[in-house]
């Protein structure tokens, strides 16, 4: 998501302070798919850990691979139907 952020931001704002141009962005149903699953992943994570006593264990590891697996079927599924 930073990555994301920080790449189109950054290059956005050079675009758009060279040209004086709008940057037109595109937003499909697989950029849509992705957002909505990292930042539920991320409150789940910004509750867990706390409670947690900020201890990460194994099985939070495993967890977060398998919802990356989930999410990755999702996009893959979204970007195949559309």
């Amino acid at each position: 998501m930073l990555n994301m952020l920080l790449g189109v931001g950054l290059s956005g704002t050079y675009v758009i302070h060279q040209t004086g141009v709008d940057y037109p962005l595109s937003f499909n149903k697989t950029l849509l798919a992705i957002g909505i699953c990292l930042l539920s992943l991320l409150v789940v994570t910004i509750v867990f850990v706390p409670l947690n006593g900020f201890m990460l264990t194994r099985r939070w590891g495993i967890f977060l691979i398998v919802c990356y697996l989930i999410t990755m079927g999702i996009t893959v599924s979204v970007e195949l139907k559309g």
